[in-house]
């Protein structure tokens, strides 16, 4: 994550379909806790229980999720449940604050 800075890692099964995410916050905690991140597998301590976005999703429905569910990635998937992609927080801000007009 550091070399290739980037705030989360998905993970997926053979065929694509997204099982996890593992965040920078999730290392946070573990480390938090006192445990030693290198002798941890990543199914073992990547999130599960995941909000997740459609190609389609107007993008303030997206950045809605995000706030509600105090998330900065959220994966977008297809129907199947396939990966297509990642939306993280910095370019969704972007965005809003492109379409702000400023006094």
């Amino acid at each position: 994550m550091f070399e290739n800075n980037v705030g989360s890692v998905l993970v997926v099964d053979g065929e694509g379909r997204l099982v996890g995410i593992f965040t920078e916050r999730d290392l946070v905690k573990l480390v938090a806790k006192g445990v030693d991140v290198s002798s941890v597998k990543l199914e073992e301590v990547m999130t599960r229980k995941l909000v997740t976005a459609r190609p389609g999703d107007p993008l303030p429905m997206v950045a809605s999720k995000m706030v509600e569910h105090g998330i900065r990635h959220i994966p977008v998937v297809d129907e199947e449940g396939r990966l297509v992609g990642i939306i993280s927080i910095k370019p969704v801000l972007r965005h809003v604050l492109a379409s702000c007009s400023w006094p």
